[in-house]
């Protein structure tokens, strides 16, 4: 394969300055042809769009360029697809109509379903000082965890574990009563644990066992240490404001969800075929794909 020539790099180091302005070009200029392979165009608008997707929102002549000719390759390999009728494989097609759907799904959802107002730094502040577990007073843990097949622990057990304060000693309760169990060391920080139950462990100290019950299954967590490593509300405001942007969405969608779901029309199979639906076996893990192989196509590929 071949390089792009002198004068599309020239045209494309020409644009650069246009490009750079990803949200504020002209609308006119979404159509400038940067580049052509076999024929198909390469316009500005999918330049400024793949220039987006890695984050270059003040772009150089190298990233640009790099950019570009990762747009070259992936055009080739759209051609190769192509020629050998892959657009008409069975699999290829079923996968095309689930990326589409997934894709017209998630556009109607942020333009016509999540809400538009910010969420207020009055909202903010008060979800850092309601969780300061996760904040101000949060903690780096180092856990022993002993996971069972129980779906609750008998009381005998707990209050023999009371009096066990060592990774152990907590074995051995749990031998002497016949539980079966799988050991795990873990670090975890706060923002870690699952939500429910950060409680428990705010409330712990070192030595003390936690007990949790997920999908019927129970786990028993010993606190062998811990540390202070408290988040600052500047530092945390970032992560709150997207943690309450996804669980107003949440909401938004499911409302938005039972209101059409009421007036539609809705017809499922009776529940033995639902039921009967079975999944094959993944295929074998293929060697990974290099990233780089369409970030910096030309390198890679010549």
């Amino acid at each position: 394969m071949r390089r792009l020539n002198n004068t599309a790099r020239v045209t494309t180091l020409a644009l650069v300055a246009a490009v750079s302005a990803c949200s504020g070009g002209r609308g006119g200029d979404k159509s400038q042809v940067v580049a052509t392979v076999n024929g198909a165009e390469i316009t500005v608008s999918q330049l400024r769009t793949a220039l987006l997707a890695k984050g270059e929102a003040q772009p150089t002549a190298q990233t640009t360029q790099q950019a570009l000719d990762g747009l070259v390759n992936e055009q080739l390999l759209v051609d190769a697809a192509l020629a050998n009728k892959l657009d008409r494989d069975p699999t290829v097609v079923q996968a095309l109509e689930a990326a589409r759907r997934q894709f017209l799904a998630r556009a109607y959802m942020e333009r016509s379903v999540f809400p538009k107002q910010e969420i207020t730094a009055v909202e903010q502040t008060a979800y850092y000082k309601a969780n300061s577990a996760l904040f101000a007073h949060r903690r780096v843990y180092q856990l022993a965890a002993f996971n069972t097949a129980l779906a609750q622990v008998p009381a005998a057990v707990v209050a023999d574990l009371a009096k066990a304060t060592t990774p152990d000693a907590v074995a051995e309760v749990l031998s002497a009563h016949q539980i079966v169990f799988e050991t795990q060391v873990l670090t975890r920080a706060a923002e870690q644990l699952p939500l429910e139950q950060l409680p428990q462990f705010a409330a712990a100290g070192t030595g003390d066992v936690v007990i949790t019950q997920q999908r019927g299954r129970s786990s028993l967590t010993l606190i062998t240490g811990m540390q202070e490593a408290p988040l600052g509300f500047d530092a945390a405001q970032p992560i709150i404001q997207q943690y309450l942007e996804n669980v107003r969405n949440a909401k938004a969608l499911d409302t938005h969800l039972k209101q059409v779901r009421a007036s539609a029309s809705i017809n499922q199979s009776d529940s033995g075929l639902v039921a009967a639906v079975t999944v094959p076996a993944p295929a074998a893990p293929e060697a990974p794909v290099q990233q780089s192989a369409l970030d910096h196509g030309a390198a890679v590929l010549n």
